[in-house]
């Protein structure tokens, strides 16, 4: 391929006769087409015109001698192809500048007679000639491979390949094209008979260039004589039809495409036709949609006149009754070939309807047809396989199947189908209701009368009669599903006897959801879901937590509910690929409840549960992003189950009965494991570590069932109210042994992930009991954590000196230097050694944007003396330097650099500013601001204790002290030093983009800054010298503003 001469050794390689084996033939086919390719996309690149003439006349001569006789037939036909694919790629490389008769060439080649011009009505200016089908075969080739390369547009082209061919096309329709529509007319008229593969490809071809040559070639009496006898001729009526497909489909305007609506006759044609073959019946579908796609179109265009509009009306009503004939067809595929006609033509006739225009009496009598069949087409096939119980058991280790093709295109087809039921719901409610809520209604009420079978899809008497089918009864549940989200499509439900407008301004509201609630009613009184088959529970239990208000009103019919979850087709599904999703139902259902109702079912629920809470670890189950298969689902009880114990009116013995019996096997059975092997050969054991990696999640899972302890109580040093004494010592010797866990299995990334989850929890629910935990759990997780780890731990710690404030100062105090070194050093590794990727990079901005998160939730939070305590206050500007120098630095995250800049502007807002504590910092503002220079109003608030100074005692900080005003000076002389040149870098550096909205952001919060330090009364800063101004290597234009009265600054 390299060398200069290659080409030349391969040509005549693969033209030896006798010739070569076809895997050399092959690749000498290959060296010659790279040789095309360097000759440039014209040809003309590097005097390449004599190699290409050469080839030409080599690779013509090859075909006319060889492939007339039998050698044609002989020859492999992955050879035939790649060379009318070379002879493709010469031809583009030379037309038509130095192969102006290519066409003609090719075509003469197969001994068609030249023609150009039209064919005439009765086809006799086309003569037979001396046709040969072999060489007509090759031409067919030849020809789809120009259309692929020059056409086709899944094949990606360069700017300079689109031009060569567009002039390519420009001079093809000169005369080439002619031709080409007489060859096609040709092998059409005389070989269709007897080669049906060559009319097939003819059939093939024509409907892919007729997107970009002159219709009237082939929308004429000849062409079309033959098409339409082609529909008919078993073998060929799917391309003819096909073809025909492509021609209607053609661009043009509105009134050009009537025309040839009209003069092809097709809604007529396609009456006619005998589509009994599903194939064939798919095809026709595909062409009835095209049709009705573009006479929709027509009659919605502006620019057509008032009569086309109403002939091309007046056609597609002709057009609905083989549409509906179409959707109407058991195949699937046939059915769903119409629905973007369908989809068309119920848009506008939901505009003409917004409009106010009355639809004709055809439109009506087709929206009464279609709604019928669309919601028959909703059911699931009688034939629909679905594995059997011990098949899905032994299969899916996860409890779960995966969604198969069958499964996902039945899925999909609902989906179009539901939009269609959906949008003449908007259009003729009235008919909606008479078709969708009657139907969900017998089949409720014939599943009341007779039961309901899970073996047998049909119903046993017949459709309507006797025991229900599976079938209809998966429909109805599926109908009373749409029927509730058509009306909470439109503002919500409220089942409470809110009124509002019904979609389409049609009826009362409170009417159409005292129908759905009535509906729902005779869902459950119905006992189908007594159904075991795999379709029923699931959408049935989804019914009722999507329409959970029902339960508002309906409190009665909880008990009976509750009952069906907990039975034989609810959480214990012989089917197990079900189950958890009806666990996951379970448990949004039993978080739809009142409290005070879950006492009454608490024994009841632990005990029918208590047999799928058994915990085997299954190393092969972890998935994806911390993904554990069942378990997960598993876990869904173990919140239900602390759910249905929190309530404060359940006996207190009942409770801690059932908590143990709960807590017991989980204890022991994380004592056990731990009990088993040394640590160093526990870490070892990826499934004992899975093991207890569940065991501590399930406790987890528990507490979080338990509300969350008040906001006024969340920082009391007393335990929480809803909390008996009995529950918290419980919960207290969980997160003992938790942390205990933790802190032998540290390194370990699954214990360590699980002791956070159940951790957080306690902090949740104890409040204040569980901050003893917090340093021994923020030790053993900095100690070893991830940076993806240390992400979440960041959040962990801004929600607990949020929440606990301020009694969680001496701990936050204790964890400060640790967290802050484990960021620190992270960002350090990777600022030395770089980001390994994109991953990493993210990853890392994302650490310093909850790393200033943090940092600032501390100062929200009113905790801003921890950074003065003493083990803290002498790294007071070692931790402050790099956000100052580093992280506001960063213009290329916009987002961080001004979380940093905000950050210091808390800190001299609390140091410089408000250095007494006198104001909360988050709602510090410049009024508040002025009054701390009132002595009366300093000396009025210095008497009531504020949040930052009760949080400055429990720390034994004195913010008045030398240390403390000597700490704050170091800040001062900080602020100065570094700080206020940053503000002036920042903005100036050459990436910072002054038009980028976040950008924008960053100067908002540099200016909030910048004013921070005027109002701090800096001398250095606002003296009338402006010393500090005249030190920066910042534009003069930049510099701040000096002197003047600081408040009105």
């Amino acid at each position: 391929k390299q060398s200069p001469d290659g080409w030349q050794v391969c040509l005549q390689l693969f033209t030896k006769v006798p010739e070569r084996r076809s895997e050399t033939r092959l690749f000498a086919l290959q060296v010659v087409e790279a040789m095309i390719a360097d000759a440039g996309v014209r040809g003309s690149a590097n005097g390449a015109a004599g190699k290409l003439e050469t080839t030409r006349k080599v690779l013509l001569e090859f075909v006319s001698t060889q492939y007339s006789g039998d050698r044609y037939r002989s020859e492999p036909g992955f050879i035939k192809n790649t060379l009318a694919h070379t002879i493709t790629v010469l031809g583009l490389a030379m037309y038509p500048a130095q192969w102006p008769t290519f066409v003609k060439d090719m075509i003469g080649l197969a001994g068609i007679p030249d023609a150009t011009g039209p064919v005439s009505e009765d086809g006799a200016s086309v003569g037979t000639g001396n046709l040969q089908p072999q060489l007509a075969d090759f031409l067919i080739k030849v020809l789809s491979s120009l259309d692929e390369e020059m056409v086709n547009r899944a094949v990606p082209h360069g700017a300079e390949e689109l031009a060569r061919n567009t002039e390519i096309k420009d001079a093809m329709r000169v005369a080439d094209v002619g031709r080409m529509a007489n060859a096609w007319y040709t092998v059409l008229s005389q070989l269709a008979g007897t080669h049906t593969e060559l009319a097939c490809g003819v059939l093939q071809l024509m409907g892919a260039y007729v997107s970009w040559i002159d219709i009237n070639l082939v929308v004429n009496q000849p062409f079309m004589r033959i098409l339409f006898e082609l529909l008919r001729v078993p073998a060929l009526r799917c391309a003819a039809c096909h073809c025909l497909t492509s021609i209607v489909g053609k661009g043009m305007r509105p009134m050009e495409k009537l025309c040839l609506l009209q003069f092809l006759g097709v809604v007529d044609a396609m009456a006619q036709l005998d589509a009994s073959d599903a194939e064939f019946a798919e095809e026709v579908g595909r062409l009835a949609n095209v049709t009705g796609i573009e006479l929709t179109s027509i009659w919605t265009d502006k620019a057509a006149t008032g009569e086309a509009q109403a002939a091309a009306c007046a056609m597609l009503e002709q057009l609905l009754p083989l549409l509906l004939s179409f959707l109407s067809h058991t195949q699937s595929e046939v059915s769903s070939a119409v629905f973007p006609a369908i989809n068309d033509v119920l848009g506008v006739l939901k505009k003409l309807q917004r409009e106010g225009v009355a639809l004709s009496t055809v439109q009506q009598q087709f929206l009464t047809q279609i709604l019928p069949v669309l919601v028959e087409k909703l059911q699931y096939r009688d034939d629909y396989a679905w594995p059997a119980p011990s098949d899905a058991a032994a299969g899916d280790t996860d409890g779960s199947l995966d969604e198969d093709d069958d499964e996902a295109m039945f899925s999909e087809l609902r989906h179009s189908l539901r939009v269609f039921i959906d949008a003449i719901g908007q259009i003729a409610p009235e008919l909606y209701d008479s078709v969708v809520l009657a139907t969900a209604q017998d089949i409720f009420r014939q599943c009341s009368q007779y039961g309901v079978s899970a073996e047998r899809a049909g119903d046993e008497g017949g459709r309507g009669r006797g025991q229900l089918g599976w079938v209809r009864a998966e429909l109805g549940i599926y109908l009373t599903q749409a029927f509730g989200e058509r009306l909470s499509s439109s503002k919500g439900l409220r089942f409470g006897g809110t009124r509002f407008a019904q979609p389409n301004g049609a009826g009362s509201g409170t009417l159409a959801i005292a129908t759905l609630k009535d509906l729902l009613t005779m869902m459950i009184q119905s006992g189908i879901v007594g159904s075991s088959h795999p379709a029923i529970a699931p959408m049935y239990f989804e019914n009722l937590v999507r329409f959970g208000g029902y339960f508002e009103v309906e409190r009665d019919a909880a008990a009976p509910v509750l009952q069906s979850f907990l039975g034989a087709t609810g959480v214990h599904h012989q089917y197990r690929s079900v189950r958890p999703r009806i666990w996951y139902f379970l448990h949004r259902f039993v978080k739809l409840l009142p409290a005070p109702a879950l006492a009454t079912y608490s024994s009841d629920f632990v005990s029918a549960v208590a047999g799928l809470l058994k915990i085997s670890a299954d190393p092969s189950s972890i998935g994806v992003g911390s993904s554990y298969g069942l378990f997960d689902s598993q876990l869904c009880l173990f919140e239900a189950c602390g759910m249905v114990l929190a309530p404060p009116n359940l006996e207190d013995s009942t409770r801690m009965a059932l908590l143990q019996y709960l807590f017991d096997p989980l204890f022991t059975g994380a004592q056990h494991t731990m009990n088993a092997q040394p640590p160093d050969q526990l870490l070892q054991d990826q499934r004992a570590l899975l093991q207890i990696h569940h065991y501590l999640t399930a406790i987890g899972s528990i507490v979080k069932g338990f509300p969350d302890v008040r906001a006024d109580k969340a920082a009391s040093a007393s335990a929480p109210e809803q909390l008996s004494a009995s529950t918290m010592q419980v919960f207290l010797k969980a997160a003992d042994m938790c942390v205990a866990i933790l802190e032998a299995l540290c390194t370990s990334h699954l214990v360590r992930e699980a002791a956070r989850f159940t951790l957080s929890r306690m902090l949740s629910v104890l409040g204040a009991e569980a901050l003893p935990y917090l340093p021994r759990l923020i030790d053993s997780l900095v100690s070893s954590c991830a940076v993806e780890e240390l992400l979440d731990l960041l959040g962990l710690l801004g929600l607990a000196v949020f929440k606990f404030k301020p009694y969680v100062a001496p701990t936050a105090s204790e964890l400060l230097l640790p967290v802050i070194s484990k960021v620190y050093g992270f960002l350090d590794q990777v600022a030395q050694t770089g980001a390994t990727g994109t991953d990493e990079a993210v990853l890392l901005q994302d650490l310093r944007k909850a790393y200033l998160t943090w940092i600032a939730a501390i100062f929200n939070s009113d905790l801003d003396n921890i950074f003065l305590a003493p083990q803290n206050a002498q790294h007071l500007v070692t931790i402050f330097q790099p956000i100052a120098t580093q992280l506001a630095a960063d213009h290329s995250n916009p987002q961080s650099q001004r979380l940093a800049f905000g950050v210091i502007t808390k800190a001299i807002q609390a140091w410089l500013v408000d250095p007494l504590g006198h104001h909360t910092l988050a709602m510090l503002t410049p009024a508040a601001l002025a009054a701390i220079n009132n002595s009366a109003s300093a000396s009025s608030e210095s008497s009531r204790p504020r949040l930052r100074q009760a949080a400055a005692q429990a720390l034994g900080v004195s913010l008045g002290s030398d240390s403390a005003r000597e700490t704050r000076e170091q800040f001062r002389q900080f602020v100065v030093s570094s700080v206020l040149p940053a503000c002036f870098a920042a903005p100036t550096q050459a990436g910072f983009d002054l038009a980028d909205a976040q950008s924008s952001l960053v100067v908002a919060e540099i200016a909030g800054l910048l004013q921070m330090m005027l109002l701090s009364g800096a001398p250095d800063v606002a003296g009338s010298n402006g010393s500090a101004a005249t030190t920066m290597s910042a534009p003069q234009m930049l510099s701040p503003p000096i002197g003047g009265d600081l408040n009105q600054n």
